[in-house]
């Protein structure tokens, strides 16, 4: 879509063009979420929330999992902690970088303000390094933005005002309009770029969705439990031996800021001589 036809899409003229992708839809992760813990409930699947896996050790065919709360055995066991990969599993920990993913929501729009910011409901991501992406509320009537405002591990209230400027780039006419909601979590980048499936001997794992984890964690699941299972012919294209690490990195993050700074330079650069 050239710059000159983009507000048809978009009620913004930031960018200088965009591309769009019509096999692309909208999901609500909250009630996805809910519909695959209501079918799990449904089946008598036990599910112990708040309750950190604190060590693992292999106990004949299977598994001794212990946690704060006690101790239970399991026959299998998956790996699928993405950006909050920790100590129980060092050998996964120095292979996914977590960074903070940082999300507001504003308050309740008018029917024309919230119609000018996306005329065709689309969901909207950009190629920033620092990226930003956003798409209206379910019921229409807020603007969801998130983005990577800091590379760091920060709390939302210091990164609100940080996405409410970026809001502010593409939509000054925004401007006024509140902030309700604000919140984070973490996704997981792998040094490849690449999601990751497969084996540490006898431990699975699906790890690393770079960004996508509604929909990569949930396929890299159902493929993870297909190959325990036994129900599969094909090996998954993600299902690799080769899961890359760096001598330098163990799992601190330490190094996240550092390039936040040269991500948003080069980003400046791009915009203004580009």
């Amino acid at each position: 879509i050239p710059r000159e036809q983009q507000m048809s899409e978009i009620g913004s003229d930031y960018y200088r063009g965009g591309m769009l992708i019509r096999r692309a839809g909208h999901l609500h992760p909250a009630l996805f979420f809910k519909g695959l813990l209501d079918l799990c409930q449904a089946r008598g699947i036990p599910i112990a929330s708040k309750t950190p896996v604190t060590k693992l050790t292999e106990d004949g065919n299977g598994w001794k999992v212990e946690t704060p709360r006690g101790t239970l055995h399991a026959g299998d066991v998956i790996i699928a902690t993405n950006g909050y990969t920790g100590d129980a599993t060092p050998e996964l920990k120095r292979r996914v970088v977590p960074v903070g993913s940082y999300i507001i929501a504003t308050e309740e729009l008018s029917p024309d303000l919230a119609a000018s910011i996306s005329p065709k409901n689309r969901s909207i991501a950009d190629t920033r390094r620092v990226l930003t992406y956003y798409s209206k509320s379910p019921d229409g009537k807020r603007l969801v933005f998130g983005g990577r405002a800091k590379f760091g591990h920060t709390d939302p209230v210091e990164t609100a005002p940080i996405l409410y400027q970026f809001m502010l780039d593409r939509f000054p006419q925004l401007k006024g309009v509140k902030i309700t909601h604000a919140w984070t979590g973490n996704v997981a980048f792998t040094l490849d770029e690449i999601p990751h499936m497969g084996r540490f001997g006898n431990m699975h794992y699906a790890l690393g969705c770079n960004g996508s984890g509604v929909a990569m964690m949930s396929y890299l699941g159902h493929q993870t439990a297909r190959k325990i299972a036994g129900k599969v012919n094909r090996t998954c294209a993600f299902d690799q031996p080769e899961f890359p690490d760096h001598p330098m990195y163990n799992g601190s993050t330490w190094f996240l800021p550092w390039i936040g700074r040269y991500f948003r330079t080069r980003d400046w650069i791009d915009r203004r001589f580009g």
